[in-house]
């Protein structure tokens, strides 16, 4: 990965360049792709891969940096696309897609999760029935209180654990991917600095991560 240069889309109104930005506090909401997924990948997450709860997001190209960023309302032309310097070695890892929720973990989980409700004629099932997996869609849950709710639920351990083994999030890329999302996490005494490019005329637009 240290092959790869880094890039992400800043709105101009804010950009400040030369600062180092360290790490922010609080959990991370995801934007892109569903709660019931994000839980899932940070259950699975192998010690030593950065959280997407805390991390920052980047692209390869500065088209790729660009394209996220002014989805919506946004204007293309309100971004500017920054090489990233990095400060220190935070924990880093590139995704085989441009932005996370075109990521093949997001249909299978959500399959697998279906699977199981469709088997138990979950439709059907009183509300106390139900309530037995909703920790899995509530945002920003921790894996150690995920954990913890499994312990209470067999039938959440179950649908948790037949989800947790389709993921392949964490598994890393025999080689950089041209177009792959990069996500880092920032650990203390380490930064990114923002550096924009002289030219913006390479359109496109950032992963929404």
């Amino acid at each position: 990965m240290s092959q790869l240069t880094l890039y992400r889309a800043e709105a101009r109104s804010t950009l400040r360049t030369g600062v180092p930005f360290t790490r922010r506090a609080g959990r991370r909401l995801p934007s892109n792709v569903p709660f019931v997924v994000d839980n899932i990948w940070e259950f699975t997450r192998p010690d030593g891969m950065p959280s997407r709860r805390h991390c920052v997001c980047a692209s390869p190209t500065p088209a790729l940096a660009l394209e996220g960023a002014s989805q919506g309302e946004t204007r293309r032309e309100d971004y500017v696309a920054c090489r990233l310097e990095l400060v220190g070695s935070p924990r880093l890892l590139q995704i085989g897609v441009k932005d996370a929720r075109y990521h093949p973990d997001v249909e299978k989980v959500q399959q697998a999760v279906l699977g199981a409700l469709r088997k138990d004629g979950w439709a059907e099932a009183p509300l106390e029935r139900k309530l037995a997996l909703a920790p899995l869609f509530v945002p920003g849950l921790s894996r150690e209180e995920l954990r913890a709710a499994m312990a209470r639920e067999p039938l959440l351990a179950e649908v948790v654990e037949s989800a947790a083994a389709r993921v392949t999030l964490w598994t890393p890329l025999a080689a950089p991917h041209p177009e792959g999302e990069v996500f880092f996490e920032l650990d203390e005494g380490q930064a990114f600095i923002l550096h924009p490019l002289a030219d913006q005329a390479s359109g496109g637009r950032a992963a929404a991560c």
